[in-house]
């Protein structure tokens, strides 16, 4: 990022620090956006467009890229076309997952097609299925699966069979079942609605569920509330809970 640009890293760094100085009672926290980035077919740029419209909002925005983007770009040249310097490596994205809302700005074929089989073995996906599992807001930009988006006319790919375009819309409204918001590169995030939410309850029953599928380590949401014999099963079964 150019020395006459702010860093946008550092902006997040200051106003988290910020945050949890002032305990609550002069700043509102601003929703944690995690956007993954993609390649695809019809190009990148809409995208790279958008995030870099997207620092301006009032969100603290990160970045991850997949392993195989960085056989076309250098991290310094994604940061410049992002306009974002805060990133996350791939590898430390499932082990502290805090973001607020997930957002794919390039929904490519395969990242679509792996997400609705539930491919869980790539990274991005677990992710995402494990955000939506959570009740997290995932939302994607809907031109990357969108055959009569005018960016595909341009490119010269509109001319595939009707059987294609309809699979195509056909991915489009079961990302939206799953509960995936598609929105348009026009259209804006909205900020996490400040309704109450239902609290979890954490049960000796839910550990040893979790125990059962080989897991060690459980993410629990802050106002979750855990039994006193689920806290005791946990240790004894020396599961890690981990509060976010």
């Amino acid at each position: 990022m150019s020395s006459n640009r702010q860093s946008v890293m550092a902006a997040n760094t200051l106003h988290e620090l910020s945050n949890r100085n002032s305990n609550g009672k002069s700043l509102q926290k601003r929703p944690y956006v995690l956007a993954l980035l993609t390649s695809h077919l019809i190009g990148m740029e809409p995208g790279l467009l958008y995030l870099q419209r997207l620092i301006h909002q009032p969100f603290i925005i990160r970045m991850a890229a997949e392993e195989s983007l960085f056989e076309y770009f250098s991290k310094n040249k994604l940061i410049e076309l992002t306009c974002n310097d805060d990133w996350i490596q791939s590898q430390q994205l499932l082990v502290n997952n805090q973001a607020d809302i997930i957002f794919l700005p390039i929904l490519s074929f395969s990242l679509a097609a792996d997400i609705l089989s539930l491919n869980e073995q790539r990274p991005y996906v677990r992710l995402i299925l494990q955000s939506l599992l959570k009740g997290k807001k995932v939302v994607g930009l809907k031109l990357g699966i969108d055959p009569h988006h005018q960016l595909w006319r341009l490119e010269g790919m509109d001319q595939s069979s009707l059987h294609v375009k309809r699979k195509l819309h056909d991915q489009m409204a079961q990302l939206k079942a799953m509960g995936i918001q598609l929105i348009h590169e026009e259209d804006s995030i909205q900020p996490l609605k400040n309704n109450p939410t239902k609290k979890t309850i954490v049960t000796a029953e839910t550990i040893r569920y979790l125990q059962q599928t080989g897991q060690q380590v459980i993410n629990i949401r802050e106002k979750a509330i855990i039994t006193p014999l689920a806290h005791d099963l946990a240790k004894e079964l020396k599961i890690e809970l981990i509060i976010d």
